[in-house]
């Protein structure tokens, strides 16, 4: 939003009688005025603002020699002032012949006030006029949040606003997290660095989001000129942005305990009922008959900083969203996208690409549900980038399944191993689980463990003939796969 008021609209106004005294270019000409600097001070470039429009009657610069001048109107052309209008009749009958010269050679407007005219006049028709253009700017920001309010209304996406906002102001625009990093922007092809709230950039405005938070977002937007009004224009409409925000904050904050108990419950399969994963699901506030999804995160650490971006993205993508966070991960459960599914994945997989990060498809049981859950809890620890989870995982059907006899069983079945392993000093269960993780590769397994081929197939041979199966075939590999994850799971 730019200025209206010119130095060529000062020349056209009647009542002020100004006479342009210096050969100036339009260019000059059709500056805008951030404001009106009386003074009589001799230097007062301490005290002006870039563009503004100095204002004196020269008392006190009763000087003919025309390096004075010259000094004087050089600092004042490095300000840059808009123009000096010089009031004649007081100190001076006429304009001094230098300050024609100084203001001709730095091509800075010289316009004179004649005797006729109280220099005062001059400074109240500015003030008049810049008070209305900032009025009519303070109406078109509460018009434009007006607008933004009506669309967060209607559960637009924040970039739809900053969209929105660009078609007003014509520069991009971006929403940085308190780690400086973006969360939203428009254009989508306009490049923001990062770091714009500790590192301020020349060029870029920033204004802080009224979130309530500590360290507040901050909604940035490119300037075409440091003397934009662009902070009176976006401050409502900052507002608006901030809430909406804050709206998946505010959603997830009140469900918080409630989605904590509902992940609680899912890997509860001994202590939980269904019954009870029910009952839990509901309290969230989801629908039961809707599929859902779920997204599992890790936040330690540096990663903290995508929480923001996950928040923004998952509420762009989907109309129903439940989030939380607790144990260094971000658990979401989503319903009803805006879009189809793999390109709303796609968007999630790609926000950080060193992220442990677990999206599970749509499901519509909660029996299957509770699956996804714990698949996604467990697969998330043994992965260092984000990824679309597989339908089924070998760790969540044990989990499931993982009733008392079945733990009391695969103790019993791998009894054995431990027995020779107290009495022999030998690590057959060490050996047998490099072995599983190994994908049964001997040569990766004795990679792993330090050994020989030799040593492995004789502990491998061991190992057969103590459980009584054959550790070659899958069944065999199976099973003793699930009875270590049972055993495992005991021991939590």
């Amino acid at each position: 939003m730019e200025l209206e008021m010119r130095v060529v609209d000062l020349l056209l106004e009647r009542s002020l009688q100004l006479l342009l005294q210096t050969p100036s270019s339009e260019l000059h000409l059709a500056t805008e005025l951030s404001g009106c600097a009386p003074t009589e001070l001799m230097d007062p470039t301490p005290f002006l603002d870039p563009h503004s429009l100095l204002l004196t009657s020269g008392i006190g610069m009763n000087f003919s020699d025309e390096r004075t001048w010259d000094a004087f109107v050089e600092r004042l052309a490095e300000v840059p002032v808009s123009a000096i209008v010089f009031a004649t009749g007081m100190a001076h009958r006429a304009l001094p012949p230098g300050l024609i010269a100084a203001c001709t050679k730095h091509d800075v407007p010289l316009l004179e006030v004649p005797a006729a005219v109280p220099p005062l006049q001059v400074n109240r028709f500015i003030e008049s006029v810049m008070q209305a253009e900032r009025l009519a700017v303070v109406n078109r920001g509460w018009t434009l949040a007006d607008e933004c309010a009506r669309l967060a209304n209607q559960d637009a996406e924040v970039v739809t606003l900053l969209a929105t906002v660009f078609n007003v102001i014509q520069s991009p625009l971006a929403v940085y997290d308190a780690y400086g990093t973006v969360i939203a922007q428009y254009p989508a092809l306009a490049t923001w660095t990062t770091g714009i709230r500790t590192k301020p950039q020349v060029g870029v405005l920033s204004i802080p989001l009224p979130m309530g938070l500590n360290n507040p977002c901050r909604l940035a937007i490119r300037e075409k000129d440091s003397e934009s009004q662009l902070a009176s224009l976006l401050g409502p409409v900052a507002s608006i942005i901030a809430l909406q925000l804050n709206r998946s904050v505010i959603v997830d904050a009140s469900r918080q305990h409630e989605i904590k108990n509902f992940v609680i419950a899912c890997e509860s399969w001994e202590e939980a009922t269904h019954l009870d994963v029910r009952r839990a699901f509901a309290d969230i506030g989801l629908d039961a008959r809707v599929a859902t999804s779920v997204l599992v995160a890790d936040m330690s650490g540096e990663l903290a900083s995508t929480s923001w971006q996950l928040r923004v993205a998952l509420h762009e993508k989907f109309q129903t969203l439940r989030v939380t966070e607790f144990s260094d991960r971000l658990v979401a459960f989503a319903q009803n996208p805006r879009m189809d599914f793999d390109e709303a994945v796609e968007r999630l997989l790609h926000i950080h690409d060193r992220q442990p990060l677990v999206v599970k498809g749509p499901t519509l049981s909660l029996f299957e549900l509770r699956l996804s859950v714990v698949h996604a809890l467990q697969l998330v620890q043994g992965i260092d980038r984000p990824q679309l989870a597989p339908a089924l995982g070998l760790s969540a059907v044990v989990t499931a399944t993982a009733g008392r006899g079945a733990k009391e069983a695969a103790r019993k079945f791998l009894a054995p191993l431990w027995e020779h392993d107290l009495k022999r000093a030998g690590p057959l269960v060490e050996t047998l689980r490099a072995y599983l993780d190994n994908d049964a590769q001997p040569s990766k397994t004795c990679s792993a463990l330090f050994i020989h081929r030799n040593s492995l197939n004789y502990r491998l041979r061991k190992i057969e003939t103590l459980l009584r199966l054959n550790l070659g075939s899958v069944e065999g590999q199976a099973t003793c796969l699930i009875a270590l994850r049972l055993v495992d799971l005991g021991e939590k």
